[in-house]
This record gives structure tokens, C-alpha cells and sequence, in this order.
């Protein structure tokens, strides 16, 4: 096995990238498309990163991409998937079936001599074949299973999906559509238009932001890098992503909107907002959801990801439960502080009373 390692997202990389992308083991958050729109928009303008991209290739051709990152935070430097907040699973690009393939137990050595300095490895949102896949190359260390991902395995059609689930939620569903259609005309609008895809990202982004200040979080989307991440979306262009921006319109207004993307057989539900006020008691978030579940359906596609996040209501809507695992490894003292204080704070937010004051700002 051969290493080389890329600072950058420049042409060389992007070619052999774009080009194993038509075979890789990937998610659509390991896309080039998608990580060099994240590196310059906010992995680069806000936090800095400097881009370890790892290809690893043999004499035939390309087996693995790991794009990999350092970033620094109050002076510790963190070696990391690429992606942050806004990549919901991370993770390599890998040959099919890679561990039985190719034996590469000094591989992580190899890698590892490569890099810039760094103080700590803190790889996040992974899932469980990122582990194996990790552990067949060399990286020997425990991890601990931190997050939650849901998904349908969805059915041919709509009438058994939705007769399948809750009662209640059938019944108030319909409740709301016709109140809603007391107000005026409802409308499900997905449009593929640059003109549209804009306007409705810009929605998307003002409903999200209000929502996190009325409920107390951590506004992401008052910075501008953030905002330029998803106003950028509406450019996207990529062989394998398609972004679908989608809203909720009755008459003229978007009650509720949508930005996200599909990927082969499976839709990604990212970033759903709606609008507040006297259009809450209307539950317009979840009649958006439904309409996406149903296009979903229409369009023959097999899954619909919820992605990150072990929220009580997804329950309701999915089938099926996938864990995300996350390590922490030192690798100087700067780097024992930072578990510490990792460690602490995934502490706090598992004490009922955090539980609880949660529940009861936001929900």
C-alpha cells in the first residue's frame, strides 16, 4: 500500500476522488462536493482547518480516501473527520468490501507519520463499519457509543406506510390539513429552479434562526460562514448529490421549509424549519415531513434518513436504529486537557436535571 497525503482540495485530489466516488463505501458526506464546499465556506474561513487528506492506493488503483482535518481550539490542535457540524455521518471512502480485500494492519502507522503535529484524535459520528474498518487498519483503541441516527426503510407505497403509523398522528395530520385549508390554498412546492432553490434556503435560514433563539440555543446560523455553507447549496453542483429544497406554501407564504439531498436510493432530512407565531398551532413541520415522505415514496427510493440525532419523535416515524461511535486518543498533555473537558461536558449533558431543563426549553 502507497500514502500520499493532500493539504488541499486542489485538482489532483479532486480527480481521483470524483473518480473512486463511483465505487467507494461512502455516505453522501465523504462527497468532494460536499467537503470542499464545507472547507471553503467554514472549515477554512471560521475554524482554520488544514486539510490531511489521506489517499491510500496500491499498484491497480485507489482503496481508500480518508479525508481527514487539524483544527485548533484555544491552542490544542484536534485531528478530525472533515465536515463539523454540518456532516451528519463521517467517515473514509473505501473499496468495496475493504477488510477482506486488502490486509493493512501498519497502515495507521503510516498515516499517523504524515500528518502535521497534533495533540489529540477526536473522530466523531461514525458508524459501526467506520469502527471495523478502523480497527482492520491499525487504529487500536476503544470507542464509546455517544449518538443515535434513525431512518425508514420505506415501502412501495403510501397507503402502507402511512397507515402505519400512529393513529393520533394520522388524525391530527388531517386535522391540520384542513384547518389549514380554511386559510387558503395549500401547496407542496419542490422545485429544482436556481431562482426557487434560493428563495427557499433563505427561508430555511431565517425560520431555523428564529426557532434557536426562541428556544435559547446556540444560534448557528447568525454567522455568516454558516449561512454562506447553505446559501451556497443552491449552486451545488455534484454527479451524486442531488439538493432538494422543498416549502409548504399556503397562498403565498412558506410555513414551512426544507433543505436537503438525495443520494442513490436514500432522501437525507437535514435541515427542516417552519414558521412561528400563529402558524405553530398548525403543526406545519410535520405536514412538510409527510409530503417528503410521500415524494420520497413516489420517486422509488428505499430509504428516508432522519440523520443525526436520538430524538423521542422519530420514534414514531422509523424503522430503523443506527448507532454512531466517536473516540478520543491523546497524544500530549494538551490533549488529556481536552478529554477532560470533552468528557465533563458529555457528563452534564447526561444529568436528569440538564435532561430536564432540555425538555422544558426546548422541547
Amino acid at each position: 500500500m502507497e500514502v500520499d497525503v493532500y493539504t488541499d482540495f486542489g485538482k489532483d485530489i479532486e480527480n481521483i476522488w470524483t473518480d473512486f466516488e463511483k465505487i467507494a463505501v461512502m455516505t453522501p458526506f465523504q462527497s468532494f462536493a460536499w467537503l470542499s464546499h464545507w472547507q471553503d465556506t467554514v472549515g477554512g474561513p471560521l475554524f482554520a482547518v488544514k486539510p490531511q487528506i489521506v489517499h491510500v492506493y496500491n499498484e491497480e488503483s485507489t482503496v481508500a480516501i480518508m479525508p481527514l482535518g487539524i483544527r485548533k481550539i484555544m491552542g490544542i490542535k484536534i485531528l478530525e473527520w472533515l465536515g463539523g457540524t454540518n456532516s451528519d455521518y463521517m467517515g473514509p471512502l473505501v473499496y468495496p468490501d475493504f477488510n477482506d480485500h486488502f490486509e493493512t494492519k501498519d497502515l495507521w502507522e503510516e498515516m499517523k507519520s504524515r500528518f502535521l503535529n497534533y495533540n489529540v484524535i477526536h473522530l466523531q459520528k461514525q458508524p459501526k463499519w467506520v469502527v471495523e474498518l478502523l480497527d482492520h487498519i491499525g487504529f487500536s483503541s476503544s470507542c464509546n457509543q455517544h449518538l443515535k441516527a434513525y431512518k425508514i426503510e420505506i415501502p412501495e407505497d403510501w397507503d402502507t406506510y402511512f397507515n402505519g403509523i400512529k393513529k393520533r398522528m394520522r388524525s391530527d395530520s388531517r386535522r391540520q390539513r384542513r384547518r389549514l385549508k380554511e386559510i387558503g390554498d395549500i401547496n407542496f412546492n419542490f422545485s429544482e429552479r436556481l431562482k426557487d432553490k434560493t428563495e427557499i434556503i433563505q427561508s430555511m435560514i431565517t425560520q431555523k434562526s428564529r426557532r434557536y433563539r426562541e428556544i435559547g440555543v446556540k444560534d448557528m446560523l447568525a454567522i455568516e460562514e454558516y449561512q454562506q455553507f447553505y446559501q451556497g447549496l443552491a449552486y451545488f453542483s455534484s454527479d451524486n448529490i442531488k439538493i432538494h429544497c422543498s416549502s409548504l406554501n399556503v397562498n403565498e407564504v412558506m410555513v414551512a421549509t426544507h433543505v436537503g439531498f438525495v443520494d442513490k436510493n436514500t432522501f437525507y432530512y437535514l435541515m427542516p424549519a417552519h414558521e412561528c407565531g400563529e402558524w405553530l398551532r398548525y403543526s406545519t413541520g410535520r405536514l412538510l415531513l409527510l409530503e417528503l415522505i410521500k415524494w420520497s415514496i413516489e420517486k422509488g427510493l428505499k430509504y428516508f434518513d432522519f440523520t443525526i440525532g436520538g430524538e423521542d419523535y422519530k420514534q414514531d416515524w422509523c424503522n430503523q436504529k443506527e448507532l454512531l461511535y466517536y473516540y478520543l486518543i491523546p497524544n500530549s498533555i494538551l490533549g488529556k486537557l481536552y478529554i477532560t473537558l470533552i468528557k465533563l461536558k458529555l457528563y452534564l449533558k447526561e444529568q436528569p436535571i440538564v435532561k430536564y431543563l432540555r425538555r422544558l426549553f426546548i422541547g
